[in-house]
């Protein structure tokens, strides 16, 4: 065969040369000259195989392709000897979900190392001698994915592991691996991979996340075994991710891009750019926002966020430092409900209150002890729905009886409970209390949204049942919680809301009545005023959700518009330099500011609609010593090479795997490919998974 042509397998079966009819005639012949192979080398193992990889597991400097043959729980490695094949089953012991293989001891030979569906990791040679017993990872039964690098700087691989909702990071694998802790991270996280992508000498973490928009999510690593905060980049529609290198030899990432199906090679660039937005997940059920406080917890002078996942008696701080949030776990009460910060036990430290109606219990963690002591117990009546700490101390909490006739009372750490009024029927419960002197009674008010229903507000110490505790206004009628928050009016406090098409500031009157003080329709960009809060210094930040815009305002410097993925944020509050966005899958913080950023250093586009790019994969396929890539062209179906150079990608060839194909929707096959120096002769070839076989392209010039 023509060593200058890809071997094409027609119907997995013969072999034809085909290149020409699907390259277009602009690729120059000496380019597409320069690539060489022979094949394929058709080897069939058996339907579901996956994870192809491949690796020297006999140290003959011949790697082998190496795939996860589920049905059978085995591994399967696919031995190249010229032009024949020989087929390694590699025993699991059972059922397997995933497998890497590197050498984790450190002796200079290749190990494997077995995941079960149940998040157990065992290492083994490739002969099946068992080298360590099997390691429970603490990530349950989920499917999971794992990766190898070197992650602490000793030389040896380390181990990420992904489990639906959750990851873990493992070093020193070898004797007993060393865990960090439990991660909640996104569900449905693809093409996870390790590489060094800011140059700073430790490896980076990449995935691809669901959705259309801003799905890539990367991680950079701090060379001691653990990450940074998630960064989401404004890659749209991304439909692949996988390690490249440029032509100067530096680390890149290969995207594919969905809309387009371009092709690039993307780099952390200069600062100059929008710095990246941060990330992190939430536990729970992706829908609900979790009950959560922003206040200064550590009382270090920046605001933290202190978060009560569904379903666990934890509460999950996010404390800011060293200008990131970092994650940390206590103990607390089951189903809390509500959380707000203030001066319970009037020491002059805030202190943390936390009402639990599961376990019918307001409680408090005093700002004076460290934050894993459990919460003590305050006194009260019914059962709790919302509190707040009053400016004049103590605790003002909002209960009601089955019934759901609800009350106000007032507590303190063993004191007695104070009865302040009875608020009538309330038909949902309300999340907080607002706390403020934002009326012009004497006293302080407790404003509370009623869900599906609106605000009320009362003053205390004025009798309560006159009327003044219904709906107040028209535009407060079902307005949702996160609407409502603290702001202040020439120097006096007031209510904010914010509905689709203005933010007003408003007092109630001495009859109880709203007095609105000033309105704000925002940027004339904006099609809604989804969120919106204040920044100080006459700068307000609002969140356009309809167009995914964040949206900052000063009066004296042009608006600033930021790209946001929809991801159901509930709240904006402002942070620092920032503006958090939380929602039922997370926190984002979107930083008013520049940084380094992934920027596409090199692009390739489709050469036609009738090209549909997918996976890819890199090595350098003519031998020249720059990398190239081969990306999967699911409407071919086949492959495309796309040439290496100093001035970026060239599109090379262009070559099916089958001759036909089904319709004009795009195929699945082939769906896996990767590469290596299969035959030993110092080049890189390579290997496909398409239906129940491995197909082998030897390189060959």
């Amino acid at each position: 065969m023509n060593s200058k042509c890809f071997g094409v397998a027609a119907a997995l079966a013969t072999s034809g040369i085909l290149t020409a009819q699907a390259t277009p005639a602009a690729v120059p012949l000496e380019l597409r000259a320069r690539f060489g192979f022979t094949g394929p080398i058709a080897t069939k193992i058996g339907d579901g195989i996956r994870r192809l990889r491949t690796a020297d597991l006999d140290g003959d400097g011949r790697r082998e392709a190496i795939v996860l043959d589920g049905r059978r729980a085995r591994l399967v490695a696919v031995h190249l000897d010229g032009e024949e094949t020989t087929l390694q089953p590699i025993p699991t012991g059972g059922q397997i979900g995933d497998y890497l293989a590197e050498d984790f001891d450190g002796d200079g030979k290749c190990d494997l190392l077995l995941l079960d569906p149940r998040g157990r990791m065992t290492i083994q040679t490739p002969g099946g001698e068992v080298s360590t017993q099997r390691f429970d990872l603490g990530l349950g039964a989920a499917a999971p994915t794992a990766l190898a690098g070197d992650l602490d700087g000793d030389g040896r691989p380390d181990l990420v592991v992904f489990a639906g909702d959750r990851m873990r990071v493992a070093t020193r694998l070898v004797p007993t691996p060393q865990l960090g802790d439990i991660e909640p991270v996104e569900a449905g996280l693809d093409d996870q991979c390790l590489l060094d992508l800011d140059g700073d000498g430790h490896l980076d973490l990449a995935c691809v996340g669901r959705g259309d928009r801003m799905n890539l999510r990367l991680r950079r690593g701090r060379g001691d075994g653990t990450f940074g905060p998630w960064l989401i980049e404004t890659i749209d529609g991304l439909a692949a991710a996988f390690p490249a290198r440029l032509a100067d030899g530096g680390v890149a990432l290969g995207t594919v891009e969905g809309p387009t199906r371009r092709v690039a090679l993307q780099r952390f660039g200069a600062h100059g750019d929008q710095a990246p937005l941060e990330w992190w997940a939430f536990e729970g059920d992706g829908v609900q926002t979790p009950p959560f406080v922003v206040a200064d917890i550590d009382h270090d002078g920046d605001d933290d966020v202190a978060m009560f996942p569904a379903g666990r008696a934890q509460m999950v701080v996010l404390e800011w430092r060293d200008g990131t949030f970092v994650r940390h776990a206590h103990p607390t009460l089951a189903g809390v409900t509500g959380a707000s910060c203030g001066d319970v036990d009037g020491d002059g430290v805030s202190d943390l209150l936390l009402v639990s109606p599961e376990e019918a219990t307001v409680a408090w963690c005093s700002g004076a002890l460290p934050l894993d002591r459990f919460p003590a117990p305050l006194a009260g009546t019914d059962k709790p729905v919302a509190a707040a700490v009053a400016p004049d101390g103590g605790v003002v909490v909002l209960a009601r009886d089955q019934k759901r006739n609800a009350r106000l009372y007032r507590t303190t750490p063993g004191g007695q409970v104070q009865a302040l009024g009875d608020l009538g029927r309330v038909q949902a419960d309300p999340k907080r209390l607002v706390i403020a002197d934002v009326g012009d009674r004497d006293g302080v008010e407790v404003a509370f949204v009623v869900p599906n229903e609106g605000v009320r507000a009362v003053t205390l110490g004025a009798p309560i049942g006159d009327g003044d505790e219904k709906n107040v206004a028209g535009f407060t009628q079902k307005l949702d919680d996160s609407a409502l928050s603290l702001t202040s009016f020439e120097g006096r406090p007031a209510l904010l809301a914010a509905r689709e098409r203005f933010v007003r500031r408003f007092r109630f009157d001495p009859s109880g009545q709203v007095r609105v003080l000033a309105q704000d329709n925002g940027p004339e960009a904006a099609a809604e005023l989804t969120l919106a809060c204040e920044l100080g210094a006459d700068a307000w930040c609002y969140l356009d959700r309809p167009s995914g815009k964040l949206l900052r305002t000063r009066s004296d410097t042009p608006t600033t518009s930021i790209e946001v993925p929809d991801l159901g944020f509930t709240h904006l509050i402002a942070h620092r330099d920032a503006a958090l966005l939380l929602g039922g899958r997370g926190l984002l913080r979107v930083p008013f500011s520049t940084g380094p950023s992934l920027r596409a250093v090199a692009t390739v586009e489709p050469p036609s609609d009738h090209a549909w790019f997918w996976n890819g994969a890199a090595g350098d396929f003519d031998a020249d010593g720059i990398a190239d890539v081969i990306v999967v062209d699911r409407l071919l179906p086949g492959v495309h090479v796309l040439a290496g150079g100093q001035t970026g990608l060239q599109r090379a060839l262009a070559v099916p795997v089958f001759e036909t194909r089904v319709g004009d929707s795009p195929g699945l096959e082939p769906r896996e490919l990767a590469a290596g120096d299969l035959d030993g002769d110092g080049r890189c070839d390579l290997v496909l998974i398409a239906h129940d076989r491995v197909l082998l392209y030897p390189q060959d010039r």
